[in-house]
């Protein structure tokens, strides 16, 4: 892993100085950080943040609820803190950034490092209008030992943490582990028994350690009930008129992909047909196709109910 040019210059921020925040050093099941390396916007003038962490490998249910949790709660005020990483983390990043709301990116890496390459715009993006911080001086890379160390500061940053789809053994169920060792609030966003990334926050929920939410206004009902807010236009879509043949294909999808094959079975109808109405859903966001086949959308789930 080699340093890329870093844009702007980072500062070193210490438990004794103005920008440190307190929470930061807070006692935990692991040791606070000794320091921090920063560049963006001082922390110690963020707002109160919620962590919005996830899978690598999101489905496109996983990508909508992430985008609408963090751009809802970016929108009312919270800063959104997150890894970085591929998947959940960039688009929490990315949905903060597009509604002007504010985003921490916590890294397992030194900031002059080009990791990971798919969001090295995402990172110079939030140098600019938030702040990417690490706790590793500048040219060490991403070892496997850091990203559990580096999930700790995340939840120390953060009032509650969210957890949109992950594996069992994820690191965001570490970060909500760490959480709740720092009497943080954890939310977990439930998912199909069939999704194996849905997993993480279902076991989260089923053992009673993780509130279970399908709308970011339950957040902001626990962390925030006397916040008066409304979201700006368009945030809140409603949901898009389908007829019954696009409603039944609707029906036969879930989170996880479905083929086409498996689709027309379903409705006992000939592959062109599902195929056409598959194709029209698609155009106007319902459905999304991937790898193994097609999936149902937040939009879409919307408009069945």
């Amino acid at each position: 892993m080699t340093a890329v040019p870093s844009g702007p210059p980072h500062r070193t921020v210490h438990p004794s100085d103005v920008e440190w925040p307190p929470h930061l050093s807070e006692p935990g099941t692991l040791s606070p950080p000794e320091r921090l390396f920063v560049v963006g916007a001082p922390l110690a003038d963020s707002a109160p943040a919620v962590a919005v962490v996830g899978t690598r490998r999101p489905t496109a249910a996983g990508i909508e609820s992430a985008r609408t949790i963090a751009g809802t709660l970016a929108q009312a005020g919270f800063g959104i803190v997150s890894g970085l990483a591929v998947g959940i983390d960039a688009v929490a990043h990315a949905a903060a950034l597009e509604v002007g709301g504010t985003t921490v990116a916590v890294l397992g890496c030194g900031l002059d490092i080009g990791y990971p390459a798919p969001n090295l715009r995402l990172k110079e993006q939030i140098a600019l209008s938030g702040t990417v911080v690490s706790e590793y001086p500048p040219g060490v890379g991403p070892l496997k030992r850091h990203f559990p160390a580096r999930n700790r500061i995340i939840a120390a940053l953060s009032v509650g943490v969210v957890v949109v789809e992950g594996a069992i053994t994820s690191g965001a169920l570490v970060t909500a582990r760490l959480a709740l060792d720092l009497d943080r609030s954890v939310y977990a966003v439930p998912g199909s028994t069939r999704n194996p990334m849905a997993a993480g926050p279902n076991e989260l929920i089923r053992t009673s350690r993780a509130s279970l939410i399908t709308d970011p206004r339950h957040i902001l009902e626990d962390l925030a009930p006397n916040l008066v807010w409304s979201p700006s236009p368009g945030s809140a879509p409603s949901p898009v008129p389908v007829d019954r043949a696009e409603a039944d294909v609707l029906a036969a999808l879930e989170d996880t992909p479905t083929p086409l094959d498996g689709i027309a079975g379903r409705l006992d109808v000939q592959p062109g047909r599902a195929a056409l109405a598959l194709a029209k859903l698609e155009v106007r966001g319902l459905v999304s196709r991937g790898r193994g086949g097609y999936l149902l959308t937040e939009s879409g789930a919307r408009a069945l109910a």
